[in-house]
Formats: C-alpha cells, structure tokens, sequence
C-alpha cells in the first residue's frame, strides 16, 4: 500500500489522527518507534533547524522537497509534508507537486498566502485575491502525476491583513469544491473556539466527508488559554488531523539548551549524568537508533568473509 492510500486508510479508519512536526530523519524514527501512525514536517521546524531562522519563506522548495525525501525514506508511516505557497505563482507550484510526490511522502499542504510567505502566526501576511487562488489551487490538483499524494489547501484568510471569518469560510469551501483532499483554516489565537467550530460547521454543510486539519499551533500556550482545548474537543467539532507543528524542535531546544549549558558549567560530570540519565532508556545507544544490526547482516550476507575478517576479527560491527 503506496503511504498516500495508509494515510486515507488511517483517516478514515480512526475517530482522529494526532501528530507533531518534525524536521530530521531522526526525529521520525522516534516519532514512528513512539507509536505515532504518520509524522508531518514542519517548514518552521525546517527554517529554524537547518537555517537557524525564522519562518519567512527562506527554505527554497528544492530544499524542502529533499528533506521530505530523506525524511519518508526513514520511516515506514505517512509523512505530511509542508509545501509553504508552492514556491510561487500557479506554474510554479505544479512542479512543486511533482517534486513533492517524487519525495514519497503522503501529503503535502499549500497555503494560500501571496508571497513572500511566512508563518501563518506572524503579522503581516497576505493571502492571494480570492480568484487568483482559486486558479493556483485547480493548477496543484491537476498537477498530480497519476499518484494518489494527498493535496492539502490551507487558507490563512482568517489572519490575513483584511481577512475574516466569512473569507476563510468562502476559501474552505471552494478549494473542497475543487477536489482538494483536505481543508486547513488557521486560527489566530488557541481559544478560536468559535470560529473553529463555525468554519468546520459550515464546511461540513456543503462537504460533510472532508477531512478538516487543525493546528494544534507551538506559536501559542495552549495550557494557559481560556478554553484549554483537548484534541478529543477538537475532534468533536469536525477535525480530523491534529498536528502539534512544533512540539520535537521545541523538546529539542530545551533538552539539548540544557544538556550545554550543563556541560559548559560541569564539564565531565554532564555528560556522566547524560549517561545515567538514558541508562536502559529506548535512546540509549545511538548505534541500535541507526540499525547497526541490520548493517552488520548485510556485511555478513554480501561481503566475503575474508573481508569481514580483516576489517573486525573477533570484534563486533557495534563494538566500542
């Protein structure tokens, strides 16, 4: 089964999705050893984990397109993929597809912002005039290669300079309208919740079966809102794909900004604590998260023995 056909599987089969954003191929190979049945990466997590910036459109697609490929290729589950804007204006973002699908990932979402885009959380974005990305979003749809990649339309009218609610709904409702597979509104602050439910009300109105995405977004203190919606809340409004965006760069940060500054103080001792710390934990040996074991049966299998003996002797592959 192709990841685009497991991803349709899975939202279909389950009341809800959950999952956060990550940016390596590491991160969705603890993301799949946790349990999680898809990963998404996040452009964000992307800008501020191989750029060290902000999320200001900075990545070109080249670049996006082969994270996504090293990222899919690390991992059995479906990746969801962040295709900013396309990477450009209705031509552009048909190759964008192309290249997207050629990454073997299982979806890729495309906002409807007018560029240069940035992250849907900041001020100042702008989202193309209403029939100008309806025409982009037909040119995405069409552009597909007989692959059954998932096409995401994310509207970020809402938020937009002179967006509204009204607006957001209107593009929801035709990006469905032209066969996008889901349908992605992003909400300015956590305790949206009328509108969030309003927009997934009067989607389901018109397309009862779509799936709808929500931003479970690390720009925001979900825990300190108002509202302090559960995923299981969300889920009953009509969502379908919850995706904490940020949630594997942000744990990074803070344990790798913790480990250093420990380490800088301490010295020998941090890392003597590191290791006690993991002691038994599933991360403890770096050679068992790369499947050293695998490569030591492929050596066994493939090279001649001789070679083996002359490169090992008695010692293991995985041996200090």
């Amino acid at each position: 089964m192709s990841k685009g056909s497991e991803l349709r599987r899975l939202l279909k089969a389950e009341p809800y999705i959950y999952t956060t954003g990550v940016y390596t191929p590491l991160q969705a190979k603890l993301a799949q050893m946790v349990g999680f049945k898809t990963v998404y990466l996040s452009g964000y997590s992307a800008s501020l984990g191989y750029l060290g910036k902000a999320d200001l459109g900075l990545l070109s697609m080249a670049e996006m397109a082969a994270i996504a490929r090293q990222i899919s290729a690390a991992v059995d589950v479906p990746v969801i993929a962040d295709a900013d804007d396309g990477y450009g204006n209705a031509i552009v973002a048909m190759r964008t597809v192309r290249e997207f699908e050629r990454s073997g990932v299982a979806a890729i979402h495309i906002e409807d912002q007018k560029g240069p885009k940035r992250c849907g959380h900041l001020a100042g974005k702008m989202v193309l005039p209403f029939e100008e990305a309806v025409l982009k979003y037909k040119a995405i749809l069409k552009a597909r290669d007989g692959s059954d990649l998932m096409i995401i339309a994310r509207t970020d009218a809402l938020g937009a300079v002179g967006g509204s609610l009204e607006e957001a709904i209107r593009r929801g409702l035709a990006y469905a309208g032209l066969g996008a597979d889901m349908v992605w509104c992003e909400f300015d602050t956590p305790d949206m919740v009328y509108e969030a439910e309003k927009f997934a009300e009067d989607i389901h109105r018109e397309y009862p079966d779509i799936p709808l995405v929500f931003n479970y977004s690390s720009s925001f203190k979900w825990g300190r809102s108002r509202h302090r919606l559960t995923f299981d809340r969300i889920a009953s409004m009509g969502y379908k794909l919850i995706i904490v965006s940020m949630g594997a760069v942000h744990a990074e940060m803070y344990a790798v900004y913790n480990f250093l500054q420990d380490l800088l103080k301490n010295r020998e001792e941090a890392q003597w604590r590191l290791e006690e710390l993991k002691a038994g934990h599933p991360t403890e040996s770096h050679h068992r998260i790369g499947d050293i074991e695998d490569f030591k049966r492929l050596e066994e299998e493939f090279l001649p023995p001789t070679v083996n003996r002359e490169r090992y002797g008695t010692r293991r592959l995985d041996d200090l």
